[in-house]
């Protein structure tokens, strides 16, 4: 029956699968075969879940995501409101209530089960053993319910020790507990019966003898209520806290007892006869090792998790038969036909089938679960393999449900030696990377004597010695992660490049311990992890200073350091100059998964590294299986002192551009962005580096169609290492940062450079200095040749390790590599420098033209087409960012070439584009979206011309008179997508009305908070927030995000997470709150299916319009009304920004009441102080609090990073007096945050 397609049903056309999961997702795959309508069911942590996407139909469940799986009330209205005419409970949850089988029974719907009173008769332990022994089937000695601890004792010492101690109600190894001894007795009652009426709303308890030596053997019954037939038995005998792990089909202790599976069988068979048992179900049995005796222990009226090993060996499909057997009783029949089920048996088995259970778990701490993110999933396939699982790429385990994410079945007919290669290669060729798991635990299990043998029991887990190839995080640090070299640095479309900050250490790392320069490290800020290897390994301590010990005993940095099996490894607080030290370990960390070409994790955004975070508390990180090897084979080495960088940053070298030049920034803004000593922000982290300075003198009053301010200009693709201005505050844009958007980056830091921005610390005076091209290039080839030094000596060559530094001469600074005139229609065009690995092609005067914009594109084909090696170009609005490897291909030859193409494009009249469309719902003015500036308001700026409603500003701003003018921008006309990029897919767009292009400044500073789909305007041009993220764009309403990072939903994959494209022609229609809400529920659980068509854009008719636009009289006293409006507001939010301004200098420069103090630090009071410059987030004391040791009295922010602040042994007992800096206040180093006063 299994191995053919079955018929379909007959009168059961819709089925409810009242379960979650795997066995959710088995159940919707037989409704498919028997070809029913199915209907799922899910909670708000199981959006992802496989069963909700495969499923015809997907319901969500209300009340609490925890309890909800088990609201029966909720789940029978589901059913009626959907249609249902059965429901399938699968395993767990309500598959054994009885109560829930009699409403669904009640409501006229089929319960694909087994009868109520068969449930209710099996639910207590004690009631079905009375069932066996009428039955004549054997029991383990035990006793009936007992009532107190003395009666336990008393019937332990007639059954004798050890015993065990049930729960009546139990299931799923709870509520069940060993006693050797009547001490184990007294205290396992109260534990049990506690336990007991807790998870099962029933105290009963009994006992019975506890062998010690035994098998848990099980088997699968079938029934029509007339007759029964038994389908083989089950091995289930390997479990870890009464759990099971492995299952095998034939038991291979059955197999060498000749006899025993008739008997058990027939056993089975009687006991569920007397029940009149239809569907199916399990009866399990306790065998004694010694001598082949059997004894009844349950019977489970459900289908098991591990069924499918039955279905491998006796061709059958267990759900199928459960739906037949519901199919004939919605017709009135009593079941299917007996001598359907006659057919079925074998009295042997086909061959041989083992189960593995793979878990969310982690078996180096007992098992405890580890929900979190499965970031790269891979099963295994091939001849004989099955998989049951309901996760894939980017799946949340959450702590809600059962951590079992998956099966791995396997069949040889060739018998159990086969089936157990199959099941090793399986498990080997199996990829689940990301939260903890026991795949590793499962290897070592199959390869373990124990299994290979056979002689698997009850307790052969309880003395399995395992043994992981890991690290294990004790402590995880300040702020943690794992970075590789480059990172993702040309994937472009708003992934950041990710990778180490500092490079040069990173990279020198690990050559020191022998690895290749790129590969996979840690990364740590301000303070060091504490690291326990369960595998010996060979280790590299580089960057700035820090104390290293290993097993207690200090290690040099700079060095190859041994660390043995066992022993901890524990990094300090960077002293001194700088910020990060990086951890290689020889081998990487080869089971962290790779997403779009790298390891690198880009925390902010959640992806990459391990599940997309800084390191945890109790992580795992798998090592090299040769990581022992290595450590056993390595020799001592040190790097000397001369040849270490210099931390003590003072300057970093920088080319000028791209927007540097004259129109932009005055002389004298060009004298201080390169004389003045910038103080850099605790506020900076892995996207950029903030300085706090003087202000710009800037070329101009606006930035035009780019924005009100004069840093703004159209949006562009940002330069590695651009020093990006975001109105008046400067920021070093590092390995995490946007890569478009519209501030101008006067200056660009060296690509050599780039590793002294990365160890730059809160308070650190740094200074720009101007550079050539060539020059920048001289200092990357200084930089490899330090690094290729550093690997031959590694490699044991006595070489001299060459010096870092350059004899430097000062450059006069220019921006701009070559002009080109406008000719006919076609617009002029500027080569703007970006840095050493970019230029800028910027087409036109800054200002919104469409012309520009079809040159771009028109460029942009061309240069791909050219194929130049190792160029890539980045379109937007008005500017084309050409990335390439100075080293590959020389920058002159490059611009020759990409004035040769911009010729080749002519006129920009005639052309036609082929581009998508993309029709997006839109919910206006959006709750979250007022919540979104309230929050702003209270956490960043309190005033601004843009608060508390941005629709009402760009009302203002554009000289509108209704707020339904704003609106009409986004509903009554096209808007093009002229770039992909800044943050994870963001389509940068502009509309094709002229009568809808609206102005808007950008916040200053930006928000850190944005709701994913936010629809924003910034400048001329509109953007849609993918997810949610900072950013300075005003927010007018909420669509559907364009990124999917497990790229499993409609649209996406996992080789192309974002959604839209370059020219995508976007157009939005209006929908209600409600109807958003349920739009968004279903984007986010992968149902939603975009409506997306191929057309052409004819460029000429957007054109004309513009230009048609142009001459109207009407539409040139708007755009005059327009700009008046415009520098009306502007004028306001600059008096209220220098207002806002104003009084945050004065909070930042106000004294310290604690450092004025004299009684501060002395014998009678005490200061606890920031360690550094930061913000306070939180005070978790109050005036009284005694002060304990170790406790954390505040949170401060910095470098986007929390720091606890912590009272040391020689002020615990002090009483807190007083909070001198509350919660929003700027520290410096030893700032007081809370004093406290010694009690008399």
């Amino acid at each position: 029956m299994g191995n053919l397609m079955p018929p379909p049903l007959s009168n059961i056309r819709k089925v409810l699968i009242a379960n979650r999961g795997e066995i959710a997702v088995r159940c919707i795959k037989a409704c498919r075969d028997v070809q029913v309508h199915s209907i799922s069911i899910f909670t708000n942590a199981d959006a992802t879940s496989l069963h909700v996407t495969l499923a015809d139909q997907a319901e969500h469940l209300p009340g609490d995501d925890g309890t909800a799986y088990a609201d029966a009330e909720a789940i029978l209205n589901i059913c009626k409101s959907t249609g249902a005419d059965a429901v399938i409970p699968g395993c767990g949850f309500l598959s054994e209530d009885a109560d829930f089988a009699a409403a669904v029974s009640s409501a006229g719907i089929i319960f694909v089960g087994p009868s109520p009173e068969s449930i209710k008769a099996m639910g207590l332990k004690h009631e079905a053993r009375a069932i066996a022994e009428a039955a004549q089937v054997p029991v383990v000695p035990g006793t009936r319910l007992l009532a107190s601890a003395a009666q336990v004792i008393e019937a332990a010492k007639s059954l004798e020790f050890p015993v065990m101690l049930k729960a009546t109600a139990g299931g799923g190894g709870m509520g069940l507990q060993v006693c050797h001894s009547e001490h184990e007795a007294q205290e396992a009652f109260s534990m049990v019966e506690s336990r007991a009426s807790t998870l099962f709303k029933n105290g009963g308890l009994f006992l019975e003898k506890y062998y010690e030596r035994s098998h848990h053997i099980e088997v699968q019954v079938v029934g029509n209520g007339n007759i029964v037939v038994a389908l083989g038995e089950r091995e289930c005998s390997l479990q870890r806290r009464h759990q099971k792990v492995i299952e095998e089909c034939p038991s291979p202790f059955v197999e060498r007892n000749p006899g025993l599976r008739e008997r058990l069988l027939q056993a089975a068979s009687s006991y569920a006869s007397q029940l009149k048992y239809k569907s199916v179900g399990t009866v399990e049995f306790l065998v004694d090792d010694e001598t082949a005796e059997f004894f009844f222990l349950e019977m489970n009226t459900r289908l098991q998790v591990e069924h499918g090993i039955t279905e491998l060996c006796y061709g059958v499909d267990l759900v199928h038969l459960m739906f037949l057997q519901a199919d004939y009783e919605r017709a009135g029949h009593p079941g299917m036909p007996s001598d359907l089920l006659e057919d079925l048996k074998m009295n042997q088995p086909l061959g041989s089938a083992i189960e593995a259970r793979v878990y969310a778990e982690m078996p180096l701490r007992d098992f405890v679960p580890s929900p979190g993110v499965l970031q790269l999933v891979n099963w295994p396939k091939g001849e004989g393999v099955r998989v049951d699982t309901w996760v894939r790429n980017g799946q949340r385990i959450t702590p809600l449900y059962d951590p079992l994410i998956g099966k791995i079945l396997v069949h040889s007919s060739a018998g159990r030696v086969a089936a157990h290669a199959r099941l090793r290669a399986a498990l080997v060729e199996t990829t689940l990377q990301g939260t903890q798991t026991n795949l590793e635990y499962l290897i070592k299990i199959v390869d373990s004597s124990i299994f290979v043998s056979g002689d698997t029991l009850t307790n052969s887990l309880s003395t399995f010695k395992f043994e992981s190839c890991s690290l294990q995080v004790l402590d995880p640090g300040v702020f943690t992660t794992i970075q590789d070299y480059p990172g993702r640095s040309t994937v472009g479309h708003g992934v950041p490049p990710g990778g180490p900050m500092d490079d040069l250490s990173a990279r020198a790392a690990n050559i020191l311990v022998g690895n290749d320069s790129g590969i996979e490290l840690l990364e740590v800020t301000l303070a060091g992890p504490e690291l326990l290897f369960h595998e010996a390994a060979v280790v590299a301590i580089c960057g700035a200073q820090l104390p290293v010990t290993v097993g207690d005993e200090p290690q040099p940095m700079w060095s190859r350091v041994v660390v043995k099996k066992g022993q901890i490894l524990k990094l300090g607080k960077i002293t001194g100059h700088g910020t990060r030290a990086y951890l290689a370990v020889k081998g990487g960390f080869p089971q962290i998964p790779m997403f779009l070409g790298s390891k690198s994790t880009a925390p902010e955004l959640g992806f990459g590294g391990l599940q997309g975070r800084k390191l945890h508390s109790q992580d795992i990180i798998h090592l090299h299986q040769r990581s022992g090897h290595w450590a056993a084979a390595a020799t001592g080495l040190s790097l000397p002192a001369n040849s270490i960088p210099d931390y003590k940053i003072t300057s970093v070298c920088c080319i000028d551009g791209p927007y540097g030049c004259d129109e932009i920034l005055t002389a004298e803004g060009r004298k201080t962005l390169y004389e003045t000593e910038w103080v850099v922000s605790h506020n900076s982290g892995r996207s950029g580096i903030r300085l706090n300075g003087p202000r710009l003198r800037w070329a101009r009053t606006s930035g035009g169609g780019g924005g009100s301010h004069p840093s703004n200009v159209l949006d562009y693709g940002y330069p590695n290492g651009g020093v990006n201005f975001t109105g008046e505050s400067p920021i070093i844009f590092a390995h995490d940062r946007p890569d478009l958007g519209g501030f101008a980056c006067p200056t660009t830091v060296c690509s050599a450079e780039m590793w002294k921005v990365g160890q730059l610390n809160a308070g650190t005076k740094v200074q720009f200095r101007s550079v050539s091209y060539d020059t920048a290039l001289d200092m990357t080839r200084k930089k490899n040749e330090y690094l290729g030094a550093l690997t031959a000596y590694s490699q044991g060559d006595a070489c001299e390790i060459p010096s870092l530094d350059l004899e430097l001469n000062d450059e006069p600074p220019c921006s701009i590599l070559h002009r080109a005139a406008p000719s006919g229609t076609h617009p002029k065009v500027t080569y703007r420098q970006g840095g050493d690995t970019s230029i800028i092609l910027e087409y036109g005067e800054q200002i919104p033209d469409l012309r520009n914009t079809a040159c771009i594109q028109l460029l942009a084909q061309a240069l791909l087409a050219a194929d130049f090696g190792g160029v890539r170009g980045e379109p937007n609005f008005a500017t084309l960012t050409i990335r390439f490897d100075p080293f590959l291909l020389e920058r002159s030859k490059l611009i020759e070439r990409l004035i040769q193409l911009d010729g080749e494009i002519g006129e920009t009249t005639g052309i036609k584009i082929p581009a998508r469309q993309v029709r997006l719902p839109v919910c206006l003015d959006h709750t979250s979206l007022r919540e979104s500036a309230q929050r702003y308001m209270k956490s960043i700026r309190p005033n601004a011309a843009y608060l508390p409603d941005n629709v009402e500003y760009l009302r203002k701003n554009n000289a509108l008179s209704t707020r339904h003018d704003v609106f009409d921008a986004i509903l009554k006309t096209p808007w093009l997508t002229v770039a992909v990029g800044f943050y994870v897919g963001t389509p940068i767009m502009f509309p094709l009305d002229p009568w809808r292009v609206l102005t808007g400044q950008k916040y200053n500073p930006s928000r850190v908070y944005t709701p994913g789909g936010s629809i924003g305007l910034g400048g001329s041009l509109a953007a849609i927030y993918p997810v949610d993220a900072p950013g300075g764009y005003q927010l007018m309403g909420r669509t559907l995000g364009g990124w999917d990072a497990g790229g499993n939903r409609p649209g996406f994959s996992s080789a192309r997470p974002w959604l839209f494209q370059h020219f995508d022609m976007i157009q939005f229609y209006e929908v209600s709150e409600e109807e958003y809400e349920k739009m968004e529920q279903q984007f986010e659980i992968g149902r939603y299916e975009f409506d997306i068509t191929d057309t052409t854009i004819d460029m000429d008719t957007y054109i004309s319009r513009f230009d048609e636009a142009a001459r109207d009289p009407k539409y040139r006293a708007w755009r005059a009304r327009q700009a008046v409006a415009s520098q009306e507001v502007g004028e306001l939010e600059q008096r209220l920004f220098e207002q806002w301004a104003q009084t945050k200098r004065a909070m930042q420069s106000g004294p310290d009441p604690g450092l004025e103090d004299d009684a501060v630090n002395s014998d009678e009071a005490v200061s606890v102080a920031s360690p550094m410059d930061a913000t306070v987030w939180k005070v978790l004391v109050q005036q009284g609090d005694v002060l304990e040791k170790g406790q954390t009295v505040a949170v401060l922010e910095a470098m986007k990073m929390e720091i606890n602040v912590v009272v040391s042994a020689n002020q615990a007992g002090a009483v807190v007096t007083e909070i001198s800096k509350p919660p929003g206040s700027i520290v410096a180093p030893g700032t007081s945050i809370v004093r406290a006063m010694w009690p008399e």
